[in-house]
């Protein structure tokens, strides 16, 4: 036999072998494999014997067969990733951003928290109370009665965002809430200080109570006894009252000492009522058999005043209503005030503008 008839029946062998085995997406390549080595150089054939052909055919059946049967009887071989190349980088997984207390901010929505803050009864100054605010808020998803606390805490402390228009002082300045903790029985925040300094005791005191009620009235359980932790260790908030003990809002005929005299509560600040609705204010307050005056005001002119009185009077806190009727179209303010009887003196008073478009 010659090398040329060596070469013929060993190129018939490989065809046939390759077309047996039928290795799926393989075949093409193993095929233009075998059409690649019968394209070599004249050479590199000589060399090759009868046994060596034989061998030849024997290997390349064996390899053959191992890639038709990857992934079946070859269990204990490893399996192989092939590279793939992206024409886009791929996103690594990131965990959800932590806060600094250790919980986990993720998704979050908007809430409409109450809050209280420290503000002058009047213009003078003199005397102090807390006033209720509604404010919008971010809090997590699904947020629980203690995030939500935390969220409406966090507004009270800052009161920043009302002084240019509303008497409120800010005795949390430099302070932060650092976490709530909420149990049927106990309400615990956590502050990162003790507090501001150059605070009259006045305003300390509705301080406190200020967080008291704003985490009572968030979690909406109740009053439930509140207790202060400081991060930095501090024994006392201000230097006065003891972290070591809870606090409490007042009893209902006691609450005059804390929350401001008078409230408004409808309209709501820079509220827009539409040309033909009637405009009906209403409010709360504490004052001498439950009188107060009021007047609205456009464009700083006083187009009615007169005098409400409340479901109840001191020390018992009253509510009151007042129709204003259908307005012009403008802006307005309406005010609400106590005047001392005996000297003529505003004792207490607040405002509320609104606009009629």
């Amino acid at each position: 036999m010659t090398n040329d008839d060596l070469e013929r029946r060993l190129r018939e062998v490989l065809h046939r072998e390759a077309d047996r085995i039928k290795p799926h997406e393989r075949r093409t390549e193993i095929l233009a494999m075998v059409h690649d080595e019968t394209q070599s150089g004249e050479a590199q054939r000589r060399w090759l014997t009868p046994a060596a052909a034989a061998a030849s055919v024997i290997l390349i059946g064996a390899v053959v067969w191992g890639v038709s049967n990857s992934g079946g009887s070859q269990q204990g071989a490893p399996a192989v990733t092939p590279a793939v190349t992206s024409t886009t980088s791929p996103v690594p997984f990131q965990s959800p951003a932590a806060t600094s207390d250790g919980s986990v901010a993720g998704a979050t929505t908007q809430v409409t928290v109450p809050a209280y803050f420290v503000g002058a009864n009047s213009a003078a100054g003199d005397q102090f109370g807390l006033y209720r605010e509604y404010v919008r808020t971010t809090v997590p998803v699904g947020v629980t009665p203690a995030q939500k606390a935390r969220a409406a805490v966090a507004v009270a402390m800052n009161a920043q965002p009302f002084t240019n228009y509303e008497p409120y002082v800010q005795p949390w300045s430099g302070t932060s809430v650092k976490n709530v903790t909420v149990t049927p029985s106990l309400i615990t925040i956590t502050l990162s200080g003790p507090g501001a300094s150059s605070f009259t005791a006045e305003q300390t005191k509705l301080a406190v109570q200020e967080l008291v009620w704003t985490g009572q009235a968030a979690v909406g359980q109740g009053a439930i006894p509140v207790k202060f932790v400081v991060a930095n260790g501090s024994p006392t908030l201000f230097g006065t009252y003891p972290t070591a003990q809870t606090y409490n809002r007042p009893a209902a005929d006691l609450q005059y000492q804390v929350l401001a005299p008078i409230w408004i509560t409808s309209p709501v600040r820079d509220q827009v009522f539409p040309a033909s609705a009637t405009v009906v204010t209403t409010g709360q307050s504490c004052a001498f058999e439950g009188t107060t005056k009021w007047q609205l005001d456009r464009s700083g002119t006083t187009v009615k005043s007169g005098v409400t009185t409340a479901s109840s009077g001191c020390p018992t806190r009253g509510t009151w209503q007042v129709k204003l009727g259908v307005l012009a179209t403008g802006s307005y303010t309406f005010r609400m005030f106590e005047v001392n009887m005996q000297n003529g003196k505003v004792v207490a008073e607040t405002s509320r503008p609104f606009s009629v478009r």
